[in-house]
């Protein structure tokens, strides 16, 4: 579990690398899918190892378990913008749209950084809780 720490850190990485390219008038679409794809690969990892961390604190019971089963409802909305919006943002929309892709990118951006920040001091501590 203590892999959620640096799997933290490499999302807020790729999530600058991609706020760099958004503030570049012009793409690359093969870098642009790289990027994508680490912010992917890396949400998929996170997702995974939250949810188990997740399901361990309410196997255990107490206050602890509710706030888990509360912090699991409150992932589920942002991973539903999250699927929103790469179903949106195809290479081809964002082609045809690359100012209209930077807004909604930042969008999404500023809502992961702020899940990460809400997160942060609520599963951390569990990490000790459930190893």
């Amino acid at each position: 579990m203590s892999d959620l720490r640096t799997l933290d850190e490499e999302l807020l990485a790729a999530l600058d690398a991609l706020e760099e390219l958004n503030a570049r008038d012009d793409f690359d679409l093969k870098v642009l899918a790289g990027v994508r794809y680490r912010i992917s690969r890396t949400i998929v990892g996170r997702r995974k190892l939250v949810d188990a961390l997740l399901r361990k604190i309410i196997a255990q019971g107490g206050e602890n378990a509710e706030l888990a089963r509360a912090e699991n409802e409150r992932s589920m909305a942002v991973r539903a913008r999250y699927t929103a919006h790469v179903g949106a943002w195809t290479p081809a929309a964002v082609a045809s749209d690359w100012p209209g892709y930077c807004a909604a990118s930042a969008d999404l951006r500023a809502l992961i950084r702020a899940k990460l920040a809400q997160q942060k001091p609520v599963l951390y501590p569990w990490l000790a809780l459930a190893p």
